[in-house]
């Protein structure tokens, strides 16, 4: 018996099979769906009838499977990197978007969706603390006094050591400048702790530097000058 061929897909369904293997990408489903709306919506503006390849968001949405199969399902064409959709099929664009509607109620959809806002939260957290910190740091570095040129008369020259290796060589003037400028100093780097504990390490044994009783005594009291060497932990530690 002769096997019956395979019955080509309709546009319709075309448009249902590339909408269902894109539900595991909410941000292409909802990107997709937004940009069918926008040409249903201003059928004449040859903006919304372009999409660039090229660029970063809709290269991720095209690397999506069903992405590409769905646009040309709906009429969009390859032309010099770009897709454009020469003509306009209303019904087609509809379908399109009524079979995303469709998809943002599934469980991949969803699920995916849940995922994408709970790292998008922990991004912005992340930005925050990291402005919060530039902020800190600025405010520190504006304390903090001019560096004395090199080879200036009383020049303290201090190496900050703010573990992993991390060392910053800096200059201050030995007579004038204290322990809140060098404590300013460390503020403002990267990497140092919010509430940082210092210690003199240039001699054996190591000597803490305290914060408390000696913010005003200069760094030539604190014997560190002509060098000194300052080690940098979190008073947490």
């Amino acid at each position: 018996m002769r096997r019956a061929l395979p019955t080509a897909m309709t546009p319709a369904q075309r448009i249902e099979a590339a909408a269902s293997r894109l539900a595991p990408s909410s941000l292409a489903v909802d990107i997709l769906e937004c940009s069918f709306a926008k040409v249903l919506a201003n059928p004449q503006a040859e903006r919304y009838r372009k999409v660039n390849l090229a660029h970063p968001t809709m290269k991720r949405v095209g690397e999506q499977p069903g992405a590409l199969e769905l646009l040309h399902a709906t009429g969009f064409e390859h032309h010099y990197g770009h897709l454009l959709l020469n003509t306009y099929d209303k019904p087609l664009l509809e379908a399109a978007v009524t079979a995303l509607h469709r998809i943002q109620t599934s469980g991949a959809y969803l699920a995916d969706r849940q995922l994408v806002q709970r790292e998008a939260a922990e991004a912005r957290t992340r930005a925050d603390a990291e402005q919060a910190d530039d902020e800190r740091r600025a405010a520190a570095a504006a304390k903090v006094p001019a560096e004395p040129a090199e080879g200036t008369a009383g020049t303290a020259k201090i190496a900050i050591h703010l573990g992993g290796g991390k060392v910053v060589w800096r200059r201050f003037d030995s007579t004038v400048d204290t322990l809140r400028d060098l404590l300013n100093f460390v503020k403002s780097l990267k990497g140092a702790p919010n509430s940082p504990r210092l210690e003199n390490i240039t001699q054996l044994p190591a000597s803490r530097l305290d914060v408390n009783s000696q913010l005003g005594l200069c760094l030539h009291h604190l014997d560190l000058w002509p060098a000194g060497h300052v080690r940098v932990t979190s008073c947490a530690a």
